[in-house]
């Protein structure tokens, strides 16, 4: 485990998830299980990229549902949504990842709400759905303009319930 935690800290991330592999795979009863499977997400969350920080979620997604109580469980899954947030585009680009962030962080407040990374969870949900409610505002701006009415009055009103915090609100 020291060896994986060093090769991470010298950005040897494919070495480090050999050795935690091999870790996992040899010593299944061992008390460093757990820790080896988190680590296995944070090394490729460290590594960064659209296909690494995929396998993280996913890599966070196994460790919650393996060891679902475990006191690192909360922080495995703000790091599932953290992965999407760092994926996400700006408002005027495809909001998917966006999307995807806002349901992993809403999850959060779902399964772990007396969890100390609580107002950091809170903090990037709000600029998560800033980012969504802006989206839905050029759209509902643009179908204003165009004197689409109808369209432009049903996505101010999306925008009014489902973002009541929404910085530019007074503008809709």
């Amino acid at each position: 485990f020291d060896r994986a935690m060093d090769a991470m800290k010298h950005n040897h991330y494919d070495v480090a998830r050999l050795t935690l592999q091999t870790l996992i795979n040899t010593y299944p009863d061992s008390e460093y299980i757990a820790r080896a499977k988190l680590a296995v997400g944070d090394s490729w969350y460290a590594e960064g990229g659209s296909t690494a920080l995929a396998q993280a979620e996913n890599e966070y997604k196994d460790f919650i549902t393996f060891f679902p109580t475990a006191p690192e469980a909360p922080e495995a899954q703000f790091r599932a949504g953290m992965a999407h947030v760092k994926l996400m585009g700006k408002p005027d680009r495809d909001l998917t990842e966006t999307r995807l962030a806002e349901a992993e962080l809403k999850e959060f407040l779902l399964k772990y709400p007396d969890s100390p990374v609580m107002p950091r969870v809170k903090g990037r949900l709000r600029e998560v759905q800033e980012v969504l409610a802006q989206g839905e505002f050029n759209v509902a701006k643009f179908y204003y303009e165009k004197g689409a009415m109808r369209a432009a009055r049903s996505r101010f009103e999306q925008i009014s319930n489902d973002y009541p915090n929404f910085s530019q609100a007074d503008s809709s």
